[in-house]
């Protein structure tokens, strides 16, 4: 591996030279890939890489995991779970419950396979805002090595492509519950249709777009670049055209563009019994 002079650099190449062996959260995202690489470079052999294959995780985000290890060598299993109950209905606090459920199974899997640690993505920019899900995180002892070594998100990307990964500018993405208003029925059919909906535009090579859905509505975040793009008429037609087919009975363009966590604009925080306290939740997605 390249050595690159930079102090949280040496400082996550030091912690997990003596943090082995561990079991790594792997999503395929810029973070965890680049946590994934130097680990495997720093002590190979000693960490294993573990994506959660859940229905509302996107297919394409699994199929590059898959490739990303397979390409440098980095051992990986797939977890295969259901939606977890506590979330079928979207609640406020899903984030929590899910991670909960998630790094719970993944804990119980590392200690079968003799791996002492429980690695995940978390960087600095991850303690910014309220985020439910690293809560549950911290009440499961799961460790953050790029919180821990002080890398945000800018730095993991620059030294990503300095080492020459290909995730070094992959958008950020987030699971497809995040595409659904909170308090709404989750199932295998609605997130197929946003799953295809938002392949179908980034096959027309719109990159940041999330498919919003409520219900037999489709409300499409796009970049300002993209939004402009999308008016013309033969691009618009494709998409009435694929997104009737999925079976969208309206089809919107939100004037807005992309932006996370749009759903969060009137969404109360929880705590986590899932409780309204103030605030608001800012939950990426």
């Amino acid at each position: 591996m390249k050595d690159i002079d930079h102090k949280g650099f040496q400082k996550l190449r030091s912690f997990l030279q003596s943090h082995a062996p561990a079991a790594l959260a792997f999503s395929g995202g810029s973070d965890s890939a680049f946590l994934a690489y130097v680990a495997n470079s720093v002590s190979p052999g000693s960490y294993t890489a573990f994506t959660f294959d859940t229905p509302y995780m996107n297919r394409s985000e699994i199929r590059e995991a898959c490739d990303f290890s397979k390409k440098y060598n980095i051992p990986h299993t797939l977890i295969p779970l259901p939606i977890p109950e506590a979330i079928l209905n979207n609640p406020g606090n899903r984030c929590y419950l899910c991670k909960l459920v998630l790094f719970s199974t993944l804990k119980n899997v590392a200690a079968r396979e003799g791996l002492n640690y429980v690695f995940d993505g978390s960087n600095t920019d991850d303690i910014q805002a309220f985020r439910p899900g690293r809560q549950a995180l911290k009440e499961l002892g799961v460790i953050s090595p790029l919180l821990e070594s002080n890398l945000n998100k800018k730095e993991i990307r620059m030294l990503s492509k300095e080492l020459g990964l290909p995730t070094w500018n992959k958008p950020s993405n987030a699971c497809l519950l995040t595409r659904i208003p909170y308090s709404h029925k989750v199932s295998g059919n609605l997130l197929v249709r946003i799953e295809k909906a938002e392949e179908f535009l980034h096959a027309l090579g719109f990159g940041n777009i999330r498919v919003r859905t409520h219900d037999t509505l489709a409300r499409i975040e796009a970049t300002k670049e993209d939004i402009y793009s999308m008016f013309q008429e033969d691009i618009r037609n494709k998409i009435i055209e694929k997104f009737k087919q999925l079976g969208y009975y309206f089809i919107t363009l939100d004037l807005e563009g992309f932006r996370s966590g749009s759903y969060d604009i009137r969404q109360p925080k929880k705590d986590n019994n899932g409780s309204e306290t103030s605030g608001k939740n800012t939950e990426r997605s």
